[in-house]
């Protein structure tokens, strides 16, 4: 009897130990698994912030680099103009620096638009007439739902005083506004960049008698 009962409580002991085993390699793995569902989250959100640097990088060296009209070989061509189209999209002509392919150096056309796989892309094109037919496409942002711009302007020569935001920038205007900004859109989060184009004639604002 008396060896009986002892195995009986060392077998008790033994599941004893087995729960307690068993708890705590519940309790670790539900640690690593949380770890790991952090790690990832922070994968994401590190992987979203270099996607919006360097977007903001494309963008601000796009805007700020504009060549001015009176600098371009041919003057009849704008420095900056909207795009006709179903998806609004902006064209400027700015200095890309210096280029592995020399055709993409100095001055070139630059196209920020929105494609039919909902990607922003930044398109850029050679100036010179024997290399217009080639042109580069950078994707800078993906599943893009929409893409605005608003131009800051003066309402008239008048009331110099007077701005107002305009959606459009229309090609056959000679002055450069003197800030773009830039609405992305996408599924879950808005993205909004402003840009001061520093060839632009500033706007003064003078507050009249009361």
């Amino acid at each position: 009897m008396q060896g009986s009962a002892k195995k009986a409580i060392i077998l008790m002991e033994l599941l004893v130990a087995l729960v307690l085993i068993g708890a705590i390699l519940s309790l670790l793995f539900n640690f690593f698994g949380n770890t790991l569902k952090f790690d990832r989250k922070v994968d994401l959100i590190r992987k979203e912030a270099i996607v919006r640097e360097h977007l903001q990088i494309r963008l601000l060296h796009f805007f700020t680099s504009i060549v001015p009209r009176s600098n371009l070989s041919n003057r009849a061509t704008s420095s900056l103009f909207s795009l006709d189209g179903e998806s609004p999209g902006l064209a400027a002509v700015f200095d890309n620096g210096i280029d592995p392919d020399p055709r993409f150096s100095g001055a070139v056309l630059g196209e920020l638009i929105l494609d039919e796989q909902e990607n922003l892309i930044l398109s850029i094109t050679p100036l010179s007439q024997d290399a217009k037919k080639c042109f580069r496409k950078e994707l800078l942002l993906q599943q893009v739902k929409q893409l605005e711009f608003q131009f800051l302007s003066r309402k008239s020569e008048a009331h110099a005083a007077s701005i107002e935001w305009l959606k459009a920038w229309p090609k056959d205007r000679w002055d450069i506004p003197p800030i773009v900004r830039v609405l992305v859109k996408q599924k879950e989060k808005d993205l909004a960049f402003a840009f001061s184009l520093p060839i632009a004639d500033p706007i003064t604002y003078e507050k009249g008698p009361a």
